[in-house]
């Protein structure tokens, strides 16, 4: 199963954005699933401005290269910086915005992707970045 399929499946079963991004991502991240809900749940619903997906997939990059900062798993500055730019970088240029505000419509109420649609394109993304190496 694939990384984005497994992200959807999470997300289908409850779990928000970051969670189910996140989770899909724990046989990298070296934490079992509990742990990354915990340190990922902060992060949905566009919490932090950033879609909650990308910081899902963030945070499990970060946790993958050594880091497990517990105040700010998702730091886009931490060790996996780099790939957590490219990561938001190709996010953007398929959807729009790296923002939840702006992919929801909130101000325009034009919707550019639906939050299962920002799941599955994070997890994408970041099975491929994580393939890269």
């Amino acid at each position: 199963m694939s990384k984005k399929e497994l992200a959807a499946q999470y997300h289908a079963s409850g779990c928000n954005c970051a969670m189910a991004v996140g989770c899909a991502f724990c046989d990298k991240a070296g934490v079992n699933e509990d742990e990354m809900k915990a340190l990922t749940r902060r992060y949905g619903g566009g919490a932090y401005k950033y879609c909650g997906a990308l910081l899902g997939a963030v945070a499990a990059m970060n946790m993958a290269s050594g880091q497990l900062n517990e105040d700010d798993p998702a730091a886009l500055d931490g060790k996996a910086s780099d790939k957590a730019a490219e990561l938001l970088r190709r996010f953007e240029a398929k959807n729009g915005s790296v923002f939840c505000r702006e992919l929801k419509g909130r101000d325009t109420g034009v919707v550019l992707r639906p939050c299962r649609g920002c799941v599955e394109d994070a997890a994408e993304l970041a099975e491929e970045i994580f393939e890269e190496k």
